[in-house]
């Protein structure tokens, strides 16, 4: 997940389009406006995820703008998740329920009011829930419009893709190994439809495209 420190897995994607001239005004407030914000800010919510400072997971605050390290912008994109087992939610809420059918002398819990005692007892077991951190390095290259996405998950990279698009209002390409062939015949002055005729590689006797 890191790219600061030790080895990494990554993304790379291409940024879809040119950086607006206002960028250095523009995004630190953007950046900002979707900073990181724990669970406990976010009553009843179960995930969160949003931008940190690339050394700190616990900064979101980017008081000096360190993100900005030219010709480079590096964050961190950190998501916290609350898991409530779902036995546990079963068992919490049938207690509830009883609980409520002797104080009120029931027999039986209409619909509306089961669900309104399922969503107390989720809020309540959700206070109670210890978030698990993911945090996923950026490093964007302003010149060269190459980002690196600090995992491979493809859930996590389609959900990144779409936060960037929301923070940056740019669209992200993944750079696929083909892409890159291309980019690189067309940077050595070659044409890119050479790449075609690139075919796969078996290192292992018997292997079959």
């Amino acid at each position: 997940m890191g790219l600061v420190h030790g080895s990494a897995t990554f993304c790379r994607y291409e940024v879809d389009g040119a950086l607006p001239e206002d960028y250095l005004d523009t995004f630190p407030k953007e950046i900002l406006r979707y900073a990181f914000h724990t669970l406990d800010d976010l009553p009843g919510e179960e995930r969160s995820t949003g931008w940190v400072n690339i050394l700190d997971m616990f900064d979101n605050e980017f008081r000096a703008m360190e993100y900005f390290k030219e010709p480079f912008i590096a964050l961190s994109w950190r998501v916290d998740v609350k898991r409530i087992p779902k036995k546990a939610l079963l068992q919490y809420c049938r207690e509830a329920e009883k609980e409520v059918k002797g104080r009120e002398g029931l027999d039986y819990l209409p619909k509306p009011l089961r669900e309104e005692i399922k969503e107390s007892v989720r809020l309540r077991l959700l206070k109670r829930a210890i978030p698990q951190s993911g945090v996923y390095d950026m490093v964007w290259n302003l010149q060269t419009n190459i980002v690196l996405f600090g995992t491979t998950a493809s859930k996590l990279c389609d959900e990144f893709a779409e936060f960037f698009r929301k923070t940056f209002h740019l669209q992200l390409i993944p750079l696929y190994p083909y892409a890159l062939a291309q980019q690189t015949l067309i940077a050595r002055g070659k044409a890119s439809a050479l790449a075609e005729d690139i075919l796969p590689l078996f290192l292992v006797e018997g292997s079959k495209a």
